[in-house]
């Protein structure tokens, strides 16, 4: 078999070849790289998530902590300050796990991420997470209900993601429900 091309063979490739293949390749470049424009949109977009996030966090503690000192300053603490704490507690929790799984997908402003919310995962991750619990079983404990909630890694997954993906800051010691 000859291996030279023939000329129509030549042609045939430059007049329909050369712009399918460049169609192509610009088809596939476009869609593997933003505009300008568009990555200032992703910009504004997760800017936006983030705000969104952290209002939805700040509510879901001020519940929370507001929980915590209802049965703190209450005279006689029953059953329902428990179930508020504990209620309110999660809602929290869950609200943290949300943010931080927004944080492993990128989908947070990166220096937001940075400066403010790894701050508050850590925080949650190495002292509220393990002192929730600590404090539905005190409670617990001293009315006398049954209560075997415990701290589980598994069920924080993402926030302990990011402190893993993000590594721990200078006096970071790794706390109860690590394991």
């Amino acid at each position: 078999m000859n291996a030279t091309a023939t000329p129509q063979a030549l042609e045939w490739i430059k007049d329909v070849g050369l712009p399918v293949v460049g169609f192509v390749a610009g088809f596939l470049t476009s869609r593997w790289t933003l505009s300008k424009k568009d990555r200032k949109d992703v910009e504004q977009k997760n800017y936006e998530n983030t705000t969104r996030l952290i209002e939805q966090h700040d509510a879901a503690y001020d519940a929370y902590t507001g929980a915590l000192a209802a049965y703190s300053a209450a005279p006689a603490a029953d059953g329902g300050n428990f179930v508020e704490i504990a209620t309110k507690g999660d809602r929290y929790l869950y609200q943290l796990n949300l943010l931080s799984a927004a944080i492993l997908s990128d989908k947070v402003d990166p220096h937001i991420r940075d400066e403010v919310l790894l701050a508050k995962v850590r925080s949650a991750v190495r002292n509220t997470l393990p002192q929730h619990y600590e404090t539905l079983r005190a409670i617990a404990d001293k009315h006398g209900f049954p209560y075997s909630g415990e701290l589980r890694r598994s069920d924080y997954s993402a926030a302990y993601g990011v402190v893993e993906r993000f590594g721990p800051t200078p006096g970071w010691s790794e706390g109860p429900g690590t394991s």
